[in-house]
């Protein structure tokens, strides 16, 4: 590398990348306390002590696509100043891209789900024999091609205990194909009508009619319908609904959300800021990131935050943090954890997708539990994010050598 490419190499922004894997652990976080949560019935042996550690953590996933939005467009600007790729159809950009994030991230979707065959099928259903372990394989076929999200999944309810979080990492994928597409086509018509006008839309229904950000209901022409064939709530298959699953609105609203900050950050960071206003930038980012944390490691009880408002948090820390101007934006860029916070964020996603397995795994190594001897949250969440590290950064090693393997220049 040349003096003049070191010169002008951009240094990784890693405020993100800190948000990324802060929302990662905590999603460990809940989820290993809805796993416990939903043994406490007593059917599988497993008590525990009541606790609201992390379950706010529900909430602020938006933050994964507000992230997933905003570097979409990252990567189309970039493409944009090569003449020949701005020559090429709009569908074989948004093809050559999607394949960019399907090599990335498939591999790391198979093995979360063959995580979750082995673990759950070995000791969240030990019963299971041959017969049912390969009629749960064959039937999840597009659940393992990264459909999961779009309603092509398994629809036993056993499947959704193996790791149903992988709804997410699909619904990336799918909305970033149509997304990229449009940008591909016509990006002013995209930014400037699109992404506003369906942003606004779909946080207004996202907060009218309260929906989780999860696959446990189908929206259809402004009808709602939950079910009971793997995704929770009334309906059955034979329910005559045309519509889509409401995880992949959520992920839809949450790109799109992150595509208009790619724009409006571009235009402010062509703005110098004062001292006093950078100084203003401090206390607002201070007191989100405050109430963010907050809310998601123990949710506050003495008054309430509606999910629209933690929504707003989310957008605030992750617009300041790419804008980069604040006092805790840089301190977070600071050249002691740069790497680290470099490196972690290189991983969120991993964690993401490899955690849910882990903690059954965790959950089940501590043997048959009674009522007398309930076990804590830390117990189990303590192990579950060390191994689940640990498994990532392996994982990221494997990817590195293999499908994400650079070509020598």
């Amino acid at each position: 590398m040349t003096k003049e490419n070191v010169a002008t190499k951009k240094t990784r922004n890693v405020a993100i990348e800190f948000w990324r894997v802060i929302i990662a652990l905590a999603i460990i976080g809940f989820h290993t306390g809805y796993i416990i949560a939903r043994s406490c019935d007593g059917s599988l042996g497993y008590f525990m002590e009541v606790t609201n550690w992390f379950f706010g953590s529900s909430e602020v996933l938006l933050i994964f696509t507000l992230t997933a939005g905003y570097f979409m467009v990252s990567h189309f600007k970039r493409r944009m100043k090569d003449k020949e790729y701005q020559e090429r159809s709009a569908s074989s950009r948004a093809w050559e891209y999607t394949w960019s994030r399907v090599k990335g991230l498939l591999p790391v979707l198979i093995l979360g789900y063959i995580l979750g065959v082995v673990i759950s099928t070995g000791f969240y259903y030990p019963e299971y024999g041959v017969k049912e372990v390969s009629s749960m394989i064959l039937n999840s076929m597009w659940e393992f091609l990264g459909f999961h999200s779009v309603g092509l999944r398994s629809v036993g309810n056993e499947f959704f205990n193996l790791n149903g979080t992988l709804w997410f990492i699909s619904a990336i994928i799918i909305c970033g194909y149509f997304l990229y597409w449009g940008l591909s086509k016509n990006e002013d018509f995209m930014s400037g009508i699109v992404a506003p006008f369906m942003f606004v839309f779909l946080s207004g229904w996202w907060c009218f009619t309260g929906t989780r950000a999860a696959q446990t209901a189908w929206s259809t022409f402004g009808f709602q319908t939950a079910s009971t064939n793997g995704m929770g709530g009334s309906a059955t298959n034979l329910t005559p609904t045309i519509g889509f699953n409401n995880g992949l609105l959520f992920v839809l609203l949450g790109m799109l959300g992150g595509m208009i900050l790619y724009y409006l950050i571009s235009k402010l960071k062509e703005k110098k800021f004062s001292g006093s206003a950078k100084a203003a930038l401090t206390v607002v980012n201070l007191a989100a990131a405050a109430l963010l944390i907050w809310y998601t490691v123990y949710p506050p009880t003495w008054f309430d935050l509606d999910r629209w408002t933690v929504s707003l948090l989310c957008i605030t820390v992750i617009a300041l943090s790419l804008l980069n101007v604040d006092g805790l934006s840089r301190l977070l860029n600071n050249k002691v954890t740069h790497k680290l916070f470099e490196y972690l964020g290189g991983i969120s996603l991993y964690i993401y997708m490899l955690h849910y397995p882990v903690a059954i795994f965790v959950l089940r190594l501590l043997g048959e539990n009674t009522a007398e001897t309930t076990y804590s949250f830390w117990l189990i969440f303590i192990p579950t994010v060390i191994i689940t590290i640990v498994l990532s950064i392996l994982t990221k090693m494997f990817m590195e050598a293999t499908f994400l393997k650079k070509k020598k220049a």
